[in-house]
């Protein structure tokens, strides 16, 4: 999946919860399972 899929989702607030670490962008494995099955 493309880095600029995931940074439009965040902007558009959809798809799985972003978690900010410093300057970093990540996703819990559960929570994007979660969202792939909805």
């Amino acid at each position: 999946m493309p880095v600029k899929t995931l940074y439009q989702w965040r902007h558009r607030r959809t798809g799985p919860t972003v978690h900010k670490v410093g300057r970093h962008l990540r996703y819990r494995w559960g929570e994007v399972d979660a969202w792939l099955d909805e």
